[in-house]
């Protein structure tokens, strides 16, 4: 699979830095100068609401760089958002607004994290498959989701009154459930299709096996309003460029947004400039054993979502698909001549005419 582009995307760089080592980043003008002269937006990762945050915010603000209020919740409370947190939604999104209210910050949009409360029980070879299994089986029993849902979108009907577009950081097989028009996958992994400004899938190189490289990119980018690509690990030996390269300008070839993790190795590495000087008409191509590899599993995957939402349905049509054949194959069987009657029709046909 080959992949061209021409014209350069929108880039947002998630930011995972606080406090001090925050400022630091942001004070290099080298650093300012170019996010403001590419308008390349910054997500920072806001689990408190604090004067260093301000900073940073106003810091930016002057600059005219694009922030993206990217709420996420404490270490202890699993950083991310999902069913099983969602009343702590609410709460940190008015934290926020009235944080950003109180010192004059300006943010064009507001981002949700929402992954599964994943345990190390999923790991754990046959245990892993077994919990899958059995999370899969009781989804439909998930009483959290309702509520949860309801809430969520609560929370980003306020947020785009107060003036904010909502970003959603969802994992690719959300764009499954959707497809098919289910919530079997959201229930298993206590998970909500938010339907956000712009959904940003994550493919960053934990959410899917070394191997398969950018073929995550490739399967789902076509389905996605914007994608995420890079590690939210540290070190050059994590973000290498060659890899994120390629995924930067596979992911430009399906969509005109990319969030990039994350700013802070970006500089370290002396990515940002080989960034901005991109080439983003340059073909790319992607190994066609992962890819198919990849596909074959989405679309086991959407079979297996198909039956579980028909499956019912369809075995209730195919009673009586099988009833109807069984009275149509009675009815010929009533209307055909029995033996003795094709016998006596037989020795009335053969018996010679009386004269």
């Amino acid at each position: 699979m080959i992949s061209t582009l021409h014209e350069e995307p929108q880039l947002f760089f998630f930011c995972e830095l606080s406090g001090a080592a925050l400022l630091r980043l942001l004070d290099r003008p080298d650093v300012l100068n170019l996010l403001a002269a590419r308008a390349y937006g910054v997500a920072l990762a806001l689990s408190v609401f604090d004067d260093g945050y301000a900073a940073a915010t106003r810091l930016l603000n002057t600059h005219d760089i694009p922030v993206v209020a990217w709420l996420t919740l404490p270490a202890d409370e699993g950083l991310a958002f999902n069913l099983q947190n969602y009343p702590r939604a609410a709460a940190c999104y008015q934290a926020f607004h009235a944080w950003a209210q109180a010192n004059g910050l300006r943010f064009v949009a507001v981002g949700f994290d929402m992954e599964p409360p994943l345990s190390d029980a999923l790991f754990a070879g046959w245990g892993g498959a077994r919990e899958i299994v059995r999370r899969i089986w009781l989804a439909r029993d998930n009483a959290l989701f309702p509520a949860a849902r309801a809430a969520y979108l609560e929370v980003m009907a306020v947020a785009r009154r107060d003036g904010y577009e909502v970003h959603a950081y969802q994992i690719p097989l959300i764009a499954d459930d959707r497809r098919v028009g289910t919530t079997l996958l959201q229930r298993a992994l206590d998970i909500v299709d938010l339907p956000a400004d712009i959904e940003v899938l994550m493919c960053l190189s934990e959410t899917a096996p070394e191997w398969f490289g950018s073929a995550l990119i490739a399967v789902y980018g076509p389905s996605a309003d914007a994608l995420a690509v890079g590690s939210s690990g540290s070190g050059d030996a994590i973000l290498h460029w060659d890899a994120l390269r390629h995924n930067l300008l596979l992911a430009a070839a399906c969509t005109d947004i990319i969030y990039v993790a994350t700013l802070e190795q970006c500089v370290a590495n002396g990515h940002l400039e080989r960034i901005a000087a991109l080439d983003w008409g340059t073909p790319v191509r992607v190994a066609p054993l992962p890819y198919a590899v990849l596909w074959s599993a989405r679309l086991v995957v959407l079979i297996a979502l198909i039956i579980a939402r028909y499956g019912k349905t369809a075995l209730a049509w195919l009673g009586w698909v099988i009833a109807l054949l069984l009275w149509l194959r009675r009815r010929y069987a009533t209307a055909q001549p029995t033996p003795g009657e094709r016998q006596r029709s037989d020795d009335q046909r053969n018996q010679p005419e009386r004269q």
